[in-house]
């Protein structure tokens, strides 16, 4: 398996907005369904930073995975890893960054205690009771960040962080350094470490999730929100984060099968009440500094919500919220359908900028 496939990149830089269509969607399998380790959002409180300022790194994950041949087993423990402290590689190139980590990657493997700061590992408890979902990286900026590179003949002058992590359910272990292949031509980068099982058994994407984000500190100072979430509405209700206030909605009796099929197959879902799930969202789009249309009309941010669910289906998982040229766009909502079996179902909304700004809230549904 090329584990590059896998990779995903969390924050900062221009990203390509696909909106997903509200009919004949995939279903069970699709990017919104939480039925595997996902790691939902690394969310930056300073996404643009500057010289000498520490930024906090918030991940949120979760772990929809059900053992097939153990589906009682519960939730797994997850070890998380960040690895900090690649700054200004070569050419801005995030895989670069490994030829500074290799004495770290080596390291891991050896037992070896890591520099402080630079390695962080955590683990979240596979029981669900008062369990975190997110988990904090501190790093700080170099004063010298974007002093020590030259200035460009054109465009701004900047610097750049790139901090990895990875999310896995098992143990996270360093590859073999001596037959590491790092960029293969029409493979993209690989990456060098790996999520082992308790018989040492590499894990595939459903269990290990590895990513990186990128932090920029500019000469001129600019700077950038993340994009906030007011609320999260089903049918227009505000959904309480009390328990007891959480809305009720009946099961949805369509089999696994009929909620797995593809295309247009998937219209037996309008049996099923649909709840319209919205994301209260302002217009939050800030101005894209230096970005201008063909006309030299000032642009605005590309803002977007992806939605996430652990239960039920979700009928699409990206909606625009506000686009570089036309703007704000008022409907961002899309529809909900209950799973099979009862429980709590948990919704996630991401609120996400094109230039690294991002804002989650998670909310919950009882189905009975």
């Amino acid at each position: 398996m090329n584990r590059s496939r896998h990779w995903r990149r969390y924050l900062l830089g221009s990203l390509a907005l696909g909106l997903a269509a509200l009919s004949c969607s995939s279903g069970s399998g699709s990017e919104s369904k939480v039925d595997s380790l996902r790691i939902l959002a690394v969310t930056a409180d300073y996404p643009y930073a500057h010289p000498g300022q520490e930024v906090t790194l918030r991940m949120t994950v979760a772990d929809g995975f059900v053992d097939p041949n153990n589906p009682t087993a519960g939730p797994r423990n997850l070890q998380i890893l960040w690895l900090g402290g690649c700054f200004d590689p070569a050419g801005d190139a995030y895989y670069m960054c490994f030829t500074q980590f290799a004495d770290l990657f080596a390291s891991l493997g050896s037992g070896t205690p890591p520099p402080g700061g630079l390695v962080q590992f955590n683990v979240l408890p596979g029981s669900s009771s008062g369990v975190p979902d997110a988990v904090e990286y501190h790093i700080t900026m170099p004063d010298d960040l974007v002093s020590r590179r030259p200035a460009p003949a054109t465009g701004p002058q900047f610097g750049t962080a790139f901090v990895f992590f990875a999310a896995c359910a098992g143990t996270i272990a360093p590859v073999d350094l001596s037959t590491y292949q790092g960029y293969v031509e029409g493979q993209g980068i690989d990456f060098p470490l790996r999520c082992l099982d308790a018989a040492g058994n590499p894990l595939g994407p459903d269990s290990f999730v590895p990513g990186y984000t990128q932090i920029y500190v500019f000469a001129d100072g600019r700077e950038n929100a993340n994009p906030p979430i007011d609320d999260m509405t089903l049918n227009d209700v505000p959904m309480s984060e009390n328990p007891d206030d959480y809305p009720v909605v009946p099961i949805c009796a369509l089999t696994d099968a009929e909620r797995k099929a593809t295309g247009c197959a998937r219209a037996s879902l309008t049996d099923c009440e649909g709840y319209k799930l919205d994301a209260i969202i302002p217009d939050v789009a800030e101005i894209d500094i230096g970005a201008t249309d063909i006309d030299g009309n000032q642009l605005r941010e590309i803002v977007w919500v992806d939605y996430f669910a652990d239960g039920g289906d979700l009928a699409g998982d990206i909606m625009q919220v506000s686009d570089a040229r036309t703007g704000y766009q008022a409907d961002h909502s899309l529809l909900w359908y209950a799973p099979a079996d009862p429980g709590i179902v948990s919704l996630w909304a991401v609120v996400r900028d094109h230039r690294g700004g991002s804002s989650l809230m998670r909310r919950f549904v009882r189905v009975q």
